[in-house]
């Protein structure tokens, strides 16, 4: 029976996933994989049990949380030079790379496909000295998902996100920004910057055409208006009409420099990243997901 790590964060999305440990076991096993569970403590927990699976027999690594939860998975993974395929339960608020990667929510379907062996090489960002697998951002509105109440969080999902989103609103104010880039180099007045690897960020599902495994990161920018201007933005946002809007700044890349006089703190993946300056920049073929093979 081959062996199959689980990591599963307890405390991710509505709580629920721990409730249903011993059916996905069931589930699992059912399908030939014998799982083994480690419940997470904490970003250092981890990285322990990644480093330990460097000196046992795992065919994979499954992941259940949310994007937090994965972020902390996969620089492990690179710190420890672990080369498993990974597969992600989808057991956050957001979800968005499970959701990039159109990963099944049904544990059935997870364990079937976790189980048929199939995956595919897709690429990681890295932001100064710190991985990412959906999204590196900073400017307003990005450190939204750790800001909101975890409670808060868990009661209402992805609403507590546009709530805590829709409180700032009023403190809106431009950043001034230095863009350094082979195809960008400008100085612009910015609300905020998204570099993506995958196309859905902050519940939003059409942010860009990204593919996660062309060897490029997709840089989006929402230039100075006004505030009824940027909720018209949003809009189009929702319905993926933004990307021709002259108040939205939109390029792809290998690499790019974002730098500001601002002090900032940068989000990957929905956790505090580094300061700015950020240096992000693409690692083709750096990650191994378990997936549908038409994905």
């Amino acid at each position: 029976m081959r062996k199959i790590r689980l990591i599963y964060n307890p405390a991710s999305g509505d709580t629920s996933f721990k409730q249903k440990l011993d059916y996905v076991l069931e589930v699992f096993q059912l399908q030939g994989l014998q799982v083994v569970p480690h419940r997470s403590l904490d970003n250092e927990d981890i990285r322990h049990v990644v480093r330990q699976m460097r000196n046992e027999t795992y065919e994979g690594l499954a992941v259940a949380g949310g994007d937090g939860t994965i972020h902390e998975v996969i620089n492990a993974m690179a710190e420890e030079q672990l080369q498993v395929p990974l597969g992600v339960i989808p057991a956050g608020t957001a979800n968005d790379f499970a959701a990039h990667i159109n990963m099944p929510r049904e544990i059935e379907k997870i364990g079937a496909l976790i189980a048929e062996g199939h995956y595919r090489a897709v690429d990681l960002g890295k932001a100064n000295n710190r991985y990412f697998v959906n999204v590196a951002s900073a400017g307003l509105l990005t450190d939204v998902s750790h800001t909101v109440d975890i409670n808060f969080k868990n009661v209402l999902g992805k609403l507590a996100y546009y709530l805590k989103g829709v409180e700032q609103l009023p403190n809106f104010r431009s950043i001034p920004f230095r863009i350094e880039s082979n195809e960008v180099n400008a100085e612009e007045e910015l609300f905020l910057f998204l570099v993506l690897n995958g196309s859905c960020a902050g519940g939003f599902s059409r942010i860009v055409p990204a593919y996660i495994d062309d060897g490029l990161l997709d840089v989006v920018a929402i230039r100075k208006c006004s505030i009824t201007h940027l909720i018209t933005l949003m809009l189009k946002i929702l319905r993926g009409e933004h990307l021709q809007d002259r108040r939205v700044l939109y390029f792809q890349t290998k690499e790019v420099l974002f730098s500001s006089y601002t002090p900032l703190t940068s989000d990957l993946d929905g956790e505090k990243g580094p300061q700015l300056p950020l240096h992000v920049r693409v690692c083709p073929g750096n990650l191994k997901i378990f997936c549908n093979q038409q994905n």
